[in-house]
């Protein structure tokens, strides 16, 4: 298999149950000079916000012209004030757009195609809202699908350029200088980050062993008797120097949440099952233990989720009652509420950035 087939077949498997928007070339003007990004300086910063707020990426079409160009925004909503807000927008130019508002420091990253037809790649970029500078972070990556910044760092799960992997990375918004976790057989699906304790947890699996999958299939024709290939949860620090294990199945791992003591993974048997119960693992961290269940309520949909600061809430992509949107899950009392449903446009994805 070509590399360039391999790694389309890798983005759809990344964006199986996402909706796509064709995208445009980019107009806006951007620095290309990867030397330049505001570098999270200590009289750069102001507090931490006192409540949990939640960023989205949101697109929509700039006209009624559904052939016509589409937008994206960041919004902002705040769990203290239930008020939502945009912060930034930018043309929809990358395969799948990718946005974060860090707030207390007002800045925003997000990605946008740079290149020609022939050799283009989904690149990330920082603005500074306070002064209106933007600065382009990579020039090396294919397609991106997290960007979250932690402290002096921006951790990204992409692939890159030449390879055919998908990998967890990280820059260093100071020294400008990235750094890889994996290797060239791994298929990183999914993050999530303590940032107390400044430990990523990933879900990952075997390229080689997903394509010996795909080609011994058996079974009914016409059926899909693909066998899910072992997905793996792994601990690792900020520096990108651990490997840890914590757990392995054959489910596929789409999502990754946390809260003090627990990371929490929700799997599927199969893709595209959606009225299928997602099956969850809690892993104890301290104690190395694991409790299974099985998620008894509305589906909580990719574009990833977490718990509040507290851990009594959970902020999460669904569809209830025929709307999808941002809802909010009561932890207790199992009560989704709908915090932001739009009747137009997509939300593409989200991130919980918790207050203290």
């Amino acid at each position: 298999m070509k590399k360039t087939q391999i790694s389309f077949w890798l983005l759809c498997i990344a964006m199986l149950l996402v909706s796509c928007f064709s995208s445009k070339e980019s107009s806006s003007e951007t620095s290309n000079t990867a030397s330049r990004a505001p570098a999270a300086s200590p009289e750069k910063q102001s507090p931490a916000p006192t409540a949990d707020y939640i960023t989205l990426t949101y697109s929509e079409y700039a006209t009624t012209d559904e052939n016509g160009a589409i937008k994206t925004q960041i919004l902002s909503y705040d769990t203290d004030t239930k008020k939502i807000k945009t912060v930034f927008q930018f043309d929809y130019t990358a395969q799948y757009p990718l946005g974060f508002y860090d707030k207390p420091n007002q800045l925003v990253y997000y990605t946008q195609r740079v290149g020609t037809d022939k050799d283009h790649g989904d690149q990330i970029f920082v603005k500074d809202l306070l002064s209106e500078k933007n600065t382009q972070l990579t020039d090396n990556l294919f397609a991106v699908n997290y960007i979250i910044p932690s402290g002096d760092q921006l951790f990204f799960v992409a692939n890159v350029k030449g390879e055919q992997a998908i990998r967890l990375g990280a820059v260093d918004l100071n020294s400008m200088e990235m750094t890889l976790w994996g290797d060239d057989d791994m298929l990183v699906e999914a993050i999530t980050l303590d940032q107390n304790n400044k430990k990523i947890y990933a879900s990952a699996y075997s390229l080689k062993e997903r394509q010996y999958n795909l080609a011994h299939q058996d079974g009914p024709v016409g059926q899909n008797n693909f066998k899910m290939p072992t997905y793996t949860i792994y601990e690792t620090d900020y520096n990108l120097k651990e490997k840890t294990k914590l757990f392995s199945n054959n489910y596929w791992i789409r999502m990754l949440m946390n809260k003090e003591g627990h990371v929490i993974a929700f799997g599927d048997k199969k893709y595209n099952q959606g009225q299928v119960p997602s099956m969850v693992v809690d892993y104890d961290t301290g104690n190395k233990t694991i409790s299974l269940s099985k998620w008894g309520t509305t589906r909580l949909q990719r574009g990833e989720a977490n718990y509040s600061y507290d851990g009594s809430k959970i902020y999460a992509i669904a569809v209830v009652k025929n709307e999808r949107g941002l809802f909010e899950y009561d932890v207790k009392s199992n009560k989704f509420t709908a915090l932001f449903t739009p009747s137009a446009g997509f939300i593409n994805n989200i991130q919980v950035v918790r207050g203290f």
